[in-house]
Formats: C-alpha cells, sequence, structure tokens
C-alpha cells in the first residue's frame, strides 16, 4: 500500500510497521483524531479466502471484548472496497523479541514486571473464556516506558465457541507451542500458560529451551524432552524462579498452574529469601510413567461345595479382568499407533521436501550482505526495487517477496524492496493562508501541525508564521510544524500599540531565528533580505533598518540583511550552470484602507503574488489572499540559469514589479 494512502476516507498511510503471512501493519494517521494508529491491512492475494478473512475477523471480535491496559485496543474495522482492515493504538516501541536481543541478561527485577503485565492481561482474556494460542515475544509490544501490550489475537478462540477448527489442526508458532498442541489436541488456558513459561525462559536466558532443523524436530521435543535447567545457563536464577519455569512447562497440563493469576502470585514471590532453599518442582504426572496397572485375581484352595461354586465362578471373573487388561492395552497400542502415524506423516511432508529452503531473515542488511545470505542457503537476487523508509536506513532491505520465512524451491529468486532513505520534502510557505487551508496542505504532505495563538491585526485564524523556514527540505514523518495564528485585533489593540512601544534593540550579529523570535516577540513585521558573505558570518544580521534605538510599534516593520555563504566558482562550466541557489526574500504589504464612519467592517484588498523562478511561471498565481490589515510574507527562489522575478497586484494594479538576482 502505497505512502499517501487514504484508507477508509479516514487513515493516511505513512509507513510500513511489518508484514506477515496474513496481513501487512502499517503506521497511519487519523485525519478525524489527528493521532497515530496502527493498521493491519489483509494480505491481497488472501482478500477472498473464506477462512483468512474469518480469521481476520475473528482477532476483531475476540480483542473487542477484552479492555486491558496491557491488551492492545481495536479502534475501528472496515473495508474499502475489497480491502479488509483493523484500526489499532500504535506503540512506539519494539516487540518483546527485539528487547530481549537488545538487553540480554535482563535484571531479575524487570523480568518479573514484564511478566506481569503479561500475566495480568493473559487472566482477564482467560476470564472471557479466550484463549490467544499464539503467545510468543514477537506478539508481546513494549513501548519506551516499558508498557507491554499483547497483539495478534488472530488465532484465538473462545472455549464457548465450536472447538472443530482446533481438532487435528497444530496452531501457534512451534518454539512456544505446548505439547497437546503440537499432537493436535484442542488447546486450553493451560496451553497459554505453557507458553508463557517459555517466554519466561527466554526471558531470563536468551534463549528458546527447545530448538531443531526444522519444526517437526522443535515440536517433538516439546512432548517428549523435559525443559532443560535454567540455571546451567544463568547462574543468577534462583531455585523459586526456576521453578515457576518447570511448573508452567509440564508436560501434563494437570501440572501447570491452574490461572494466569496463580502463576503470577507464584512469580511474585520468587525472589523472596525464605524461597532460597526451596527443593527442585516435580510433577505429579509423569507422561512416561503414568499407567494404569491391572492387578491379578488371587489363587487360593477350594474346600466345600460353597467354595467350590465360587471356584466355578472365579475364571469368569478372570476372563473379565484379562478382557479389560486386553482392552486397555489396545486402546494404547491404538492410540500409540495413530500418534506414530500422524508424526510419520508429518516428517515425510516436511524432511521430504529437501529442496524447499526458508528464506533467511535479511532484513536490515545491505544488498552486498543480503546477496551474501541467500546464496548461502543457495538463492538468489531477483528484481530490485525502493521505497522511502524512516526507520530503515537507506540502501538496507526493508522486505523480501516472498516474506521472510517463506519456503521456496532450492536456487530460487527473492525479490528485494531497499529503502531510499526518509523522504524529504520542501517546506512549503503557508503564511498569509487560513490556518484550516494551511493544516489541510501539511498533513496532506506528512506533517505533525500544531499551532499557538496571539492577538494581532491580521484577520482572524490566518498564519502569522511558521517555525520551519519555507524551502528547507524536511522529512514530513518526523517534523511538527508549528503556526502562529492570528486570534484577531483585541478591543484594546490601540492603547497596547501606544503603551507597548520599544526602544528598537542593535540587532546585529543575531542569528535569522533570533531575530525572528525577536521580531515576534513585539509584533513586529521582519522583513529578511541575503548578501553574499565570506563565510565567516553565515546566517547571521549585518545590518539592520531602523537603527537601533528607533521608537517601534506593534505593527512596524524592521527590515534585516542576512549573511550568505557566497558559492563558490567551479572550472567546470556543465557543473556550474547546473548549481541551484536558493533566495529567500520577505515582502511586506501595507493596508492603507480603514472602516468607514459608520463603522462598518473594512473593505479588504485583493492581493495577487505572481512568481518566476525554477519552479513557478510569472503567469501563473503564486499567492492570492484578501487582507484587512498589513500582511508580511517569505519567498524562497529557486533560481539556477537565471535570475528571479516578481510581480504584486493590489485589487488588479500593479504595486511591485522587480526582479530577484542570484
Amino acid at each position: 500500500m502505497e505512502k499517501g494512502h487514504l484508507l477508509g476516507g479516514r487513515y493516511k498511510i505513512i509507513s510500513v510497521l511489518g508484514e506477515g503471512g496474513m496481513a501487512n501493519v502499517y503506521l497511519a494517521e487519523d485525519i478525524i483524531l489527528q493521532r497515530k494508529v496502527a493498521v493491519k491491512v489483509l494480505r491481497l492475494d488472501l482478500q477472498k479466502d473464506p477462512q483468512t478473512i474469518q480469521r481476520f475477523q475473528r482477532e476483531a471480535l475476540s480483542t473487542s471484548e477484552l479492555s486491558h491496559p496491557h491488551i492492545v485496543s481495536i479502534l475501528d474495522v472496515g473495508t474499502d472496497g475489497n480491502c479488509h482492515y483493523l484500526v489499532m493504538d500504535y506503540v512506539d516501541g519494539s516487540d518483546l523479541e527485539e528487547y530481549i536481543q537488545h538487553n540480554n541478561p535482563i535484571p531479575l527485577p524487570k523480568v518479573i514486571d514484564i511478566m506481569d503485565q503479561i500475566l495480568s492481561a493473559v487472566a482477564l482474556a482467560h476470564k472471557h473464556n479466550v484463549i490467544h494460542r499464539d503467545l510468543k515475544p514477537q506478539n508481546i509490544l513494549m513501548d519506551k516506558k516499558g508498557n507491554i501490550k499483547i497483539v495478534d489475537f488472530g488465532i484465538a478462540i473462545a472455549l464457548n465457541q465450536s472447538t472443530m477448527t482446533q481438532t487435528n489442526t497444530a496452531m501457534g508458532s512451534v518454539h512456544y507451542m505446548s505439547p497437546e498442541q503440537a499432537r493436535g489436541s484442542m488447546a486450553t488456558k493451560q496451553s497459554d500458560i505453557y507458553s508463557l513459561g517459555i517466554i519466561l525462559y527466554k526471558l531470563l536466558t536468551g534463549t528458546v529451551p527447545f530448538t531443531g532443523e526444522n519444526a517437526v524436530a522443535v515440536a517433538l521435543k516439546h512432548f517428549q524432552e523435559k525443559t532443560p535447567s535454567l540455571r546451567d545457563k544463568n547462574p543468577n536464577v534462583p531455585q523459586a524462579l526456576e521453578n515457576v519455569v518447570f511448573k508452567a512447562t509440564a508436560k501434563d497440563p494437570r501440572d501447570r498452574y491452574k490461572s494466569a493469576l496463580e502463576m503470577k502470585a507464584d512469580l511474585d514471590t520468587c525472589l523472596d529469601p525464605k524461597r532460597k532453599d526451596e527443593p527442585i518442582f516435580k510433577p505429579e504426572h509423569d507422561p512416561s510413567t503414568d499407567e494404569t496397572i491391572v492387578v491379578p485375581p488371587l489363587e487360593g484352595s477350594v474346600h466345600n461345595k460353597d467354595h467350590e461354586v465360587q471356584a466355578k465362578e472365579e475364571p469368569r471373573e478372570e476372563k473379565k479382568s484379562l478382557f479389560k487388561n486386553l482392552k486397555g492395552h489396545t486402546w494404547w497400542w491404538l492410540g500409540a499407533i495413530i500418534a506414530f502415524c500422524v508424526i510419520m506423516v508429518i516428517l515425510f511432508f516436511a524432511l521430504g521436501r529437501k529442496d524447499m529452503v526458508d528464506i533467511p531473515n535479511i532484513n536490515r542488511m545491505s544488498q552486498t550482505q543480503a546477496k551474501k545470505s541467500l546464496q548461502s542457503s543457495n538463492l538468489k537476487i531477483g528484481k530490485i526495487t525502493y521505497e522511502y523508509s524512516d526507520s530503515v536506513p537507506k540502501g538496507e532491505v526493508i522486505r523480501t517477496d516472498p516474506p521472510i520465512g517463506s519456503q521456496i524451491k532450492d536456487g530460487e529468486k527473492v525479490n528485494l524492496v531497499l529503502s531510499r532513505g526518509s523522504h524529504l520534502v520542501e517546506m512549503p510557505n503557508v503564511i498569509g493562508e487560513s490556518y484550516s487551508l494551511a493544516r489541510k496542505q501539511l498533513v496532506k504532505l506528512g506533517f505533525t501541525v500544531t499551532k499557538t495563538e496571539e492577538y494581532s491585526p491580521s484577520p482572524k485564524n490566518q498564519v502569522n508564521a511558521q517555525d520551519i523556514e519555507p524551502g528547507q527540505e524536511v522529512n514530513p514523518n518526523k517534523s511538527t510544524v508549528t503556526l502562529l495564528v492570528s486570534k484577531g485585533p483585541s478591543s484594546a489593540s490601540s492603547t497596547r500599540s501606544r503603551r507597548n512601544t520599544i526602544k528598537l534593540r542593535d540587532i546585529v550579529g543575531y542569528s535569522l531565528k533570533g531575530a525572528r523570535d525577536y521580531a515576534r516577540e513585539h509584533h513586529l513585521s521582519l522583513k529578511v533580505e541575503e548578501e553574499d558573505s565570506d563565510g565567516k558570518n553565515d546566517g547571521t544580521v549585518l545590518r539592520q533598518s531602523p537603527e537601533s534605538g528607533t521608537d517601534m510599534n506593534p505593527g512596524n516593520t524592521l527590515t534585516i540583511v542576512v549573511a550568505k555563504a557566497k558559492k563558490s566558482n567551479s572550472t567546470d562550466t556543465s557543473s556550474s550552470s547546473t548549481t541551484t541557489t536558493t533566495v529567500t526574500k520577505s515582502y511586506t504589504i501595507n493596508y492603507p484602507g480603514s472602516a468607514d464612519q459608520s463603522g462598518s467592517e473594512k473593505t479588504p484588498d485583493h492581493i495577487q503574488v505572481y512568481v518566476s523562478d525554477d519552479g513557478h511561471s510569472i503567469n501563473n498565481i503564486y499567492k492570492d489572499m484578501n487582507i484587512t490589515s498589513e500582511q508580511t510574507f517569505t519567498i524562497p527562489f529557486k533560481l539556477s540559469k537565471k535570475n528571479g522575478h516578481i510581480k504584486i497586484l493590489r485589487n488588479g494594479e500593479t504595486i511591485l514589479d522587480e526582479d530577484v538576482n542570484k
């Protein structure tokens, strides 16, 4: 989706935050509420897949029922044509996976704080009978203040809904998947608790407990091997804290915590000195030994007729016990055979595809590095395209097509999207325009706009100044423009004008910004002219008019001459001929009109400005406005091969017609 696209008539796309197998996530601006949001958009190739759409909608339904500070909020759900999207809170930070990579080892109190936030959120979800089923660090976001938000309830399911979608389906991510999910059994609340135990393991060690060459190998370890000791990798972990991991990741769900709140309560006391000598946790139900044993009947002698009858009946009981014993073993063997067949089928498809390889993670790599990484997996670089990106440095990989982690045939090509760096635009001049039009223009370019207000002779809501100079190259997505907006003249403006007469200060040597601040503070109009310098005083005021000590009233014009670096002469005529110079000029238009004797409103003057430079034609209007007071505005002239020109008309009559020299 292109930058600047307006989704649903409300959400303006700013940049790509991430890409997944089902959806892409974008940073966007809600142009109505003027805030940044995250928009999750279903991938184009899945827009017509009913199951994917159902899962996408289920995420909105599952999350909308959960109001918690550590669960990301769904703000809006909609479609734009065939495009399905969710609008969520924007979390300015990183996911837990990235946090672990950059901060390992994490102090134990910080680990507990992170887990407390996660557990409180999961406890609320479980209270509403919603199981996440895909808890992992990549689905847990952390803002810059350390606040946690759980995301991606796309495969969550309510316990009171049909569980048909769970049967024989191993949902979730294999490194954090519970043994019962790996076997294809139904997920429960204890399945989420198992995943939380693996997350806690990674927070404490920086790694996951089970790894393997492929997903099947990892899944087998989840229900065959015990969770390895954390203390071997991190000796600072006390036994009580290790026990929390062992209990949460017990193979049998009956041995795990009964709830997320129970796990949280245990975790909160694990650093207590009273638990220093706690023994290692031992599960009550060992899957390898938890088997029913059938006791054979006792043998004895028969001494009388009564016993004789009983003895005759004993073989029937023995047969019944034997049948029961055989029946129990039959079901056990039948279950084992089915499990073996399922595993063999998985192994056949997973291991039999030796010609398929995973696309390695080459995000944030240069093209050269990405090429080497792909070659090591026997893959090649395909088509290369470029996009602007505020988060990925210029020349590095933003994403791949197919996405990272996808399986493709050995030797195939992978298309790359490389970063052009941040998208810079020329700051427009909105001085003299109404605030609503100026804000609309700036927001459309990607700027964040704020305003301050002041009483002035200018018409109400007119922009009097902007804090980013017109013509300056800036990144709109990282820039906030503050506009100084007129509240109109106050009732006591004339009295205040006389009262606020000042002696003009000597501002020679001030920076241009300092001069602007001084003029703004005393409500003076500022006219800026530039003059070539030797480079020693670039950007500073060389002269001023009127001179210092002159009495000035609010609204009077102060003209300054600012030093500008002289362009060096080049012997390469072809190079010098293409050099573009920016010459910034300020112009003040007075307002000679006044209200008539009846006290009616002032008649505005119609002002039209025509500009000729590299980007404008003298035949087209550059600025069109109505004024009822003196106005000052700035124009950046882009000049290369020839001089510029400006022409200003008042009510159709020319009041200024002059060249602008380089």
